[in-house]
């Protein structure tokens, strides 16, 4: 029987063997909309690859939730983290329908071992996808309330593909992934529909105005 193809241009340096080793020592998951795929703390035995849907990976703490990353499909989820601990020190959530495919941990960290390419491939890639998160992270802190909402903005648009979309996120969420207050954050929004740059109805956002948009997250 003819084997699904279910990988990106993460496995180009995989031999056809090690592609089916790595699909032999794996399987998938589908998760519904708002379910959990990590739960922080949980113990990471295996490498989580998203093949469909979309995610946010949080970090809680007693006093509150924050997103730092959202990832479409065709992406690792918190590959960076991966080989830190053997637990997980982040949560992901499904943003819409997805599927995760999970690899045997073992099996991934041999053929690391054994292929140098390959090895290579993962440390440039946990090396950008880190990177990103610290440049956004730094990005976002220079900003006032009205640019770092309208960068979100603009990044989740990116990632739907298309100008209208649900806000993956609560106020408070969005607020602490910006780092500003719920308040500012509503007042922004409400800023932006009034200049008729965005419309917005409960987590639904359409954006009306992209250059304008694109003008305050660049100046803002």
């Amino acid at each position: 029987m003819e084997k699904k193809q279910i990988y990106s241009e993460w496995d180009s340096a995989l031999s056809e063997e090690q592609k089916n080793l790595v699909q032999d020592h794996s399987y998938t998951l589908n998760f519904r909309p708002n379910e959990p795929i990590i739960k922080q703390g949980f113990s990471a035995n295996h490498i989580l690859f998203l093949e469909e849907g979309m995610a946010k990976l949080s970090v809680s703490d007693q006093d509150r939730t924050t997103t730092f990353k959202i990832i479409g499909e065709g992406s690792f989820i918190g590959i960076m983290c991966s080989f830190v601990k053997k637990n997980f020190e982040f949560s992901a959530t499904a943003i819409k329908p997805s599927r995760v495919r999970l690899i045997d941990r073992n099996v991934f960290e041999d053929l690391i071992r054994t292929n140098g390419d390959f090895a290579v491939q993962m440390v440039n890639l946990m090396s950008l996808s880190t990177n990103k998160i610290v440049h956004d992270l730094i990005y976002l802190s220079h900003k006032n309330v009205d640019g770092a909402l309208t960068t979100i903005l603009l990044e989740l648009s990116g990632i739907f593909g298309r100008d209208h979309y649900q806000m993956p996120f609560s106020r408070v969420e969005l607020a602490g992934t910006i780092g500003y207050s719920k308040e500012s954050v509503i007042n922004s929004l409400s800023g932006l529909q009034k200049e008729g740059i965005i419309s917005v109805s409960g987590k639904n956002i359409r954006i009306l105005d992209r250059k304008r948009l694109e003008l305050i997250s660049r100046h803002g």
